[in-house]
């Protein structure tokens, strides 16, 4: 018997659809919700995390590019919930972070995304969970070593 290609049964289409419906699933949160696009609330995440950043650096952290960075911190400052100021080590960057509102915002959602992933992962155990990230992981690490990959240009920014 041959082995032929099954969509169906093929690795990257699996990745991308499950992807695109854990995205589409998510957003209700905090698109629907918060009114937060999906480079918004990426951006908005990073910087919770990681506090003061220049956008060269969300967009390394974020896998977006570019574009998507800078119309996602203009949104965000529109709505007052990033703070943007220059570097004083480099006066072509500027340096980013969320501010008392975007901080407040962030708290709000935090938990209900939390609660939206155990949901999402509640039918494994949690060795199960364990082992579903330590595979996730080796994948990326093996992409690495096959072809060097720029996460900002490829194709799948969009789909968390």
């Amino acid at each position: 018997m041959s082995h032929s290609l099954s969509l169906a049964r093929f690795l990257p289409y699996r990745c991308n659809r499950l992807a695109r419906k854990i995205s589409v699933s998510l957003s209700r949160i905090y698109a629907e919700k918060y009114g937060l696009s999906i480079p918004q609330w990426r951006v908005l995440v990073t910087l919770a995390e990681y506090g003061e950043l220049q956008a060269s650096q969300v967009t390394e952290l974020t896998s977006l590019d570019k574009v998507q960075v800078s119309r996602a911190v203009a949104g965000l400052r529109e709505r007052d919930l990033l703070l943007r100021r220059s570097s004083e080590r480099d006066s072509r960057a500027a340096l980013l972070c969320l501010s008392d509102t975007g901080q407040a915002l962030f708290h709000r959602i935090e938990p209900e995304v939390l609660a939206w992933e155990q949901a999402l992962l509640a039918p494994l155990e949690p060795a199960e969970q364990a082992v579903l990230f330590a595979l996730i992981d080796r994948l990326e690490l093996r992409l690495q070593g096959m072809h060097p990959v720029d996460d900002a240009s490829a194709d799948v920014r969009h789909l968390l």
